[in-house]
């Protein structure tokens, strides 16, 4: 995905893949007081969220170091199918790690920009969390997600969010803290789930923390 010139606090593909593989060692590290004050809760909400059934193809886009795939393999079953990209190959190696250690034998990695990814045929649903807000063209990757998914198929989106009901203060506070992550007050404006909200039905959407974490659901229109 290419950087956009207007916007010099954006990463671009390279600056992202180059943050991440540093970050990879620490990252579970650094992210565990996050996961303490619940702000992964969404992540673990949005699984239920996308229906899967026995045999179901689901990718995740942004794995990490696969926080999310113990849950997605269980939820697809043995003969079901977790399809895990990232950007990153040493986030990948860690997610390769947790994936040897959890006997996820269902599960396959993929480095990619997840921008550009395509999804598999069999695809049934897809998951994204704290990767989506970072692209400058959400809008455009979700709507092609979508026309690549059958009807019925389901998306779920979850990250962070610029929260309206916070002081400015307090959330330039909040953006600082999270700079090391590759944040900048010029993702801000970025709203992935108005673009799930435009191109799916049956959507649902939820805060967390104030309104700083989000999920945002759809399902393909048939």
């Amino acid at each position: 995905m290419p950087s956009d010139d207007r916007d010099p606090g954006i990463l671009d593909l390279d600056a992202v893949q180059r943050l991440y593989d540093r970050l990879a060692p620490v990252y579970d590290l650094a992210t565990a007081p996050y996961r303490a004050i619940g702000g992964y809760r969404l992540v673990d909400r949005a699984i239920p969220e996308l229906r899967l059934a026995s045999a179901d193809t689901v990718v995740e886009l942004g794995t990490g170091t696969g926080y999310a795939l113990p849950a997605l393999s269980t939820a697809v079953g043995p003969k079901g199918r977790v399809v895990a990209v990232d950007i990153s190959a040493r986030m990948l190696d860690r997610a390769r790690a947790r994936r040897r250690q959890e006997g996820l034998t269902n599960v396959e990695l993929v480095e990619a920009d997840i921008a550009e990814y395509r999804l598999p045929e069999s695809t049934t649903a897809v998951l994204s969390a704290f990767a989506m807000e970072m692209l400058p063209h959400h809008d455009e990757v979700i709507a092609r997600l979508v026309a690549q998914l059958p009807p019925g198929g389901r998306l779920a989106v979850t990250g962070l969010r610029d929260p309206d009901r916070w002081p400015e203060w307090l959330i330039r506070f909040g953006t600082w803290l999270n700079r090391p992550f590759g944040v900048t007050g010029a993702y801000r404006r970025h709203r992935p789930w108005k673009a799930v909200d435009a191109h799916t039905v049956d959507t649902t959407y939820i805060e967390m923390l104030g309104g700083v974490i989000y999920l945002s659901t759809g399902t393909v229109p048939g």
